[in-house]
């Protein structure tokens, strides 16, 4: 692959929320990646994903890759296999 093809394919970031339940993850992860909000409370199962396509100078792509997880899956045997590999942790405080 040449350096010029390289160049022009889409990056991808990983980005986690976590935190305790109806701590606002899930609004959050919905008004940043669809621009939207929800007005009722939603308890998210395991976790849920959300994309996010933006560009930024220089014409680089990149897919933000949300990842929701559930507040009840804090403390969980599966939660270090959620966050391997996210480029960014975002973890909520309300109710600490």
């Amino acid at each position: 692959m040449s350096d010029s093809e390289e160049d022009s394919q889409d990056k991808q970031l990983k980005i986690v929320v976590i935190g305790d339940g109806a701590s606002g993850k899930t609004s959050l992860a919905t008004r940043f990646a669809q621009e939207a909000f929800g007005k009722q409370y939603k308890q998210t199962i395991g976790l849920d994903f959300f994309l996010k396509r933006i560009t930024l100078p220089g014409n680089l792509n990149v897919t933000l890759q949300v990842w929701d997880i559930g507040g009840q899956t804090i403390g969980g045997k599966m939660l270090d296999k959620y966050v391997y590999g996210a480029q960014v942790l975002a973890w909520g405080l309300c109710g600490m």
